[in-house]
């Protein structure tokens, strides 16, 4: 399924969760910060891809992705708030996300406000990649 394929099947479920009319929606727009969304809308967001992609995207799946290539002994957060390095990673990791969003010392638990409808899209084609390559 390409990004544009995605993302067609995507838009409903955005719009769906913000309220936002499509033309407002865009691979850019910050799911939080732009379209309105709040805590609990995300979760109503990953129940709604699992329904119609059929895959999961976990509550710590972006942190999950980040944090796995940290080398052994390097700390991803102290006391809540997110470390040089898990920055790093995280800007590996969430490449939709504008650099400036992500700073050392940000706390870990405003991560989702961060979140874009282009990350959503390019998670959602890596687990449908790795789903074809299992069958």
């Amino acid at each position: 399924m390409t990004e544009q394929e995605v993302f067609d099947r995507l838009l409903p479920l955005v719009q769906e969760v913000t309220g936002a009319r499509a033309e407002r929606i865009s691979m850019r727009s910050g799911m939080m910060e732009d379209l309105g969304a709040e805590s609990l809308d995300l979760l109503d967001f990953t129940f709604l891809i699992e329904e119609e992609f059929g895959v999961t995207i976990g509550a710590k799946e972006f942190e999950r992705r980040a944090s796995s290539d940290l080398p052994e002994g390097v700390v991803y957060e102290k006391n809540g708030l997110l470390t040089e390095a898990a920055i790093v990673e995280l800007r590996k990791a969430l490449p939709e996300v504008p650099p400036e969003k992500l700073q050392p010392g940000m706390p870990k638990i405003t991560l989702p406000r961060v979140l874009t409808v282009g990350v959503f899209v390019h998670v959602i084609e890596s687990k449908l990649a790795e789903l074809d390559e299992a069958a």
